[in-house]
């Protein structure tokens, strides 16, 4: 029963780091929002629009964080369900399981997560781009080439983690001692 709760434990520690991941990705975006607007405290300063190309990247990195953390939830709430100790515990992981495939009933966070990316990665390198379009020099398609990128990268890490963490919350994880050995030619 011991091991049972020490997973537990494990999952909330993790979803703490979950919560102090969002909040790094809110105070990261406003600091490069904040920077690339000329919003310090030296009002001298003019916008440096380029910082605001850099909002994608850091949601994705926030974001491949949180998709770790999410897959070693699945990974313990799986082990949970089927092997714990305490049967009200496993009782309790089955049912939060049945929800979350019936009803996607806990995936409003992710939901959230690669929205708030998608939704800052698109509004604020935008005013980027449009600050660079007066010249339509290298600059210009330079900024459209990596905001475009940025964006490509959250919906990539995020179709990523989609396999992955069902394949996780399933146990579809292929077992390398099991495998066929291969062919000789």
């Amino acid at each position: 029963m011991e091991t049972s709760h020490l997973l537990k434990g494990e999952i909330n520690q993790t979803l703490d780091s979950l919560h102090d991941f969002a909040k790094w990705k809110l105070i990261v975006t406003s600091a490069l929002a904040g920077a690339g607007f000329g919003l310090t405290s030296n009002n001298q300063d003019k916008p440096h629009y380029w910082l605001l190309l850099f909002i994608p990247f850091a949601c994705a990195y926030v974001d491949l964080n949180c998709y770790q953390y999410l897959i070693r939830i699945a990974v313990l709430a799986r082990s949970l369900r089927e092997h714990a100790d305490d049967p009200l515990l496993r009782i309790y992981e089955r049912e939060c399981n049945e929800l979350r495939e019936k009803y996607g009933i806990f995936d409003l966070g992710k939901y959230a997560g690669v929205g708030a990316s998608l939704a800052v990665s698109i509004v604020a390198p935008g005013f980027a781009v449009a600050a660079f379009s007066t010249t339509k020099d290298i600059n210009f398609y330079v900024s459209i080439a990596v905001w475009v990128l940025g964006i490509l990268l959250i919906v990539a890490l995020w179709s990523f983690f989609k396999g992955k963490n069902k394949a996780a919350d399933e146990g579809e994880i292929p077992d390398p001692t099991k495998t066929a050995p291969r062919r000789q030619r």
